[in-house]
C-alpha cells in the first residue's frame, strides 16, 4: 500500500509541475504584454532615461528567468538548470547596483558553470530513451524514437545490432552497446542467444 501511494504522489508531482508552468506561462505572456506597452511611455510626460532603463532591464530580465524555470520543470535536465542559474547570476550582475567584489564573484560564478557545462557533463547525462521490439524495422524505428539510423534495405534493429557489434568486435550479451553521434543502442533483453528488445538512447542536446 506505502509502495502504491508513493507511485500515485510521485506521478502527481509531474502533473502539479506542469500546472504550475501552465500558470508561470500565462503570466509570463501577462508581464511581457504590459512590458510591449510600456514603451510608449518613454515619448511622453517627464521621465529620467537611466531610471526607466533600469526598471525596464530589471523586468526583461525577472521574465527571462521566469522562462528559464519554466523549461527547468518541464525538462528535468541538469543543462536547464544551469541555464536558470547563468540568467540569475547575469541579471545580478547587469542590473543590481552591487559593489565590484560581488560583481568579480558574480563573473566568476558564471565561470565555474560554464566549465561545469564544459568539462563535467557528458552528451548522455540527460537523455531520453526508448525500447523497441528488435524485431522492429529500422526505418520504423527512426521515425518511433526520432533518429536517423543508417540501415540497409529492411534491416531490422536485430540485424542493425548484430552488423555494428561484428564490425566493432563486441560480444552479444544483455547491456553490449554501440555509439553513434548524440546517439547510442544498448540490448535491453535476450532470449537464448537471440536479442528481444533493444533501448535507443538518444541525448537531449542532439
Amino acid at each position: 500500500m506505502r509502495k502504491f501511494l508513493q507511485t500515485i504522489l510521485y506521478e502527481l508531482s509531474f502533473y502539479v509541475e506542469i500546472l504550475v508552468s501552465v500558470i508561470l506561462v500565462i503570466m509570463l505572456v501577462l508581464l511581457t504584454g504590459i512590458l510591449a506597452t510600456e514603451i510608449v511611455t518613454i515619448f511622453g510626460g517627464d521621465i529620467r532615461i537611466n531610471a526607466y532603463l533600469q526598471n525596464f532591464l530589471n523586468q526583461a530580465m525577472n521574465i527571462a528567468i521566469g522562462v528559464e524555470l519554466i523549461k527547468m520543470l518541464s525538462k528535468h535536465t541538469s543543462g536547464t538548470i544551469i541555464e536558470v542559474l547563468l540568467f540569475a547570476i547575469a541579471r545580478h550582475v547587469v542590473v543590481d547596483h552591487s559593489s565590484s567584489l560581488d560583481s568579480l564573484l558574480s563573473v566568476a560564478a558564471i565561470a565555474i558553470l560554464f566549465a561545469t557545462r564544459k568539462y563535467l557533463f557528458t552528451s548522455f547525462d540527460d537523455s531520453n530513451n526508448i525500447i523497441l521490439r528488435a524485431s522492429q524495422k529500422v526505418k520504423i524505428a527512426n521515425i518511433l524514437a526520432r533518429v536517423n539510423l543508417k540501415g540497409e534495405k529492411n534491416e531490422d534493429l536485430r540485424d542493425f545490432m548484430l552488423r555494428h557489434l561484428k564490425e566493432e568486435e563486441k560480444s552479444v550479451t544483455i547491456g553490449s552497446s554501440i555509439y553513434f553521434d548524440n546517439l547510442a543502442l544498448r540490448i535491453d533483453s535476450m532470449k537464448g542467444n537471440k536479442i528481444t528488445r533493444i533501448e535507443i538512447i538518444k541525448s537531449l542536446y542532439s
